[in-house]
């Protein structure tokens, strides 16, 4: 008796229940890829004698940093404790143990285990031998096919989107300026480039566990019609040197305005001053030219006199 209960404590701690087959973790087949900076999730789904037991407690670990084959600390996720990382459950307490990774960088990259406890003291179970995460990043490579130096019309090219590592099928969608383009494949192929191909392309990798996406802008040498914020040099001159006139000139319009109408005024002022110079001495000949009538007629009138 005391041999066998001996047996049943080292299978617990093992992981492996006697009645293993009633107990278990399934991950997925084959390592998953996730792209730098974005989010990942990883299937996980776990069974267990639910009519006897009930789940308690929901771990998961990271082997780059538990080496306690995680049956002990630490968890990169604890459903146990409130604290909020990048680490997120989107399982449940039945037979989902689905793992969300957001923010992804190169040292989550590993193998990741789900450990499960439940309110039957040798009710714990660990999956092994765990899910591998690989993390890399997706890059937009441009090809050339010939040409050379700035992008003209008729030089050929080769837009290419690639993620290093190992992974399932997947699938890659382009865009440009956000709007999708009918094509599908890793590879944008442009045969002879217009103006019109000038825009920002987009890659959007997908996988059934993660996605990612990268932009690379291709600027072709000439006017682009469907981007009219790229304007060519010699309009940004032009624009420019209008601009500059417009306000050096207005200035000076307005001053040389302002000036002639002070001119007209003053040359008013002194019109109306020289016309009244004018009416005077028009005005002083007349009065000159009566008293010299009234001296006259006294004369004539002294001759009749005279005469008389």
């Amino acid at each position: 008796m005391k041999m066998l209960h001996l047996a049943t404590i080292l299978l617990t701690l093992s992981g492996v229940l006697t009645q293993s087959t009633d107990w278990g973790v399934k991950y997925p087949d084959k390592p998953i890829c996730a792209v730098r900076g974005f989010s990942v999730s990883i299937p996980c789904s776990y069974y267990y004698p639910q009519q006897n037991y009930q789940v308690i407690e929901k771990l998961w670990c990271s082997m780059n940093s538990n080496k306690d084959q995680c049956y002990g600390p630490p968890y990169v996720y604890n459903s146990s404790s409130n604290t909020n990382s990048d680490f997120e459950y989107a399982g449940d307490d039945k037979s989902n143990c689905t793992l969300l990774i957001h923010n992804l960088q190169f040292n989550n990259s590993g193998t990741y285990r789900f450990r499960f406890i439940t309110n039957v003291t040798e009710g714990k179970w660990t999956g092994l031998p765990g899910v591998i995460l690989q993390v890399a990043d997706l890059k937009v490579s441009l090809i050339r096919l010939s040409g050379n130096g700035t992008l003209k019309q008729g030089d050929s090219l080769n837009l290419t989107c690639d993620v290093k590592c190992t992974h399932s099928s997947s699938q890659f969608v382009w865009s440009k300026n956000n709007e999708q383009l009918n094509t599908s494949g890793p590879v944008l192929h442009f045969p002879a480039l217009t103006v019109r191909d000038s825009g920002n392309y987009t890659c959007t990798w997908e996988t059934n566990e993660a996605s990612g996406s990268e932009t690379i802008s291709l600027q072709v040498e000439g006017e682009n019609p469907e981007n009219p914020d790229h304007w060519p040099i010699w309009i940004i001159v032009v624009l420019t040197a209008g601009l500059i006139f417009i306000i050096v000139a207005i200035p000076a319009v307005i001053y040389n305005r302002r000036f002639l109408c002070e001119r007209r005024s003053v040359h008013t002022e002194q019109q109306k001053e020289d016309d009244s110079d004018i009416y005077a001495n028009v005005q002083q000949k007349e009065d000159d030219s009566d008293i010299y009538t009234n001296v006259q007629q006294k004369e004539d009138n002294s001759d009749i006199y005279a005469n008389v």
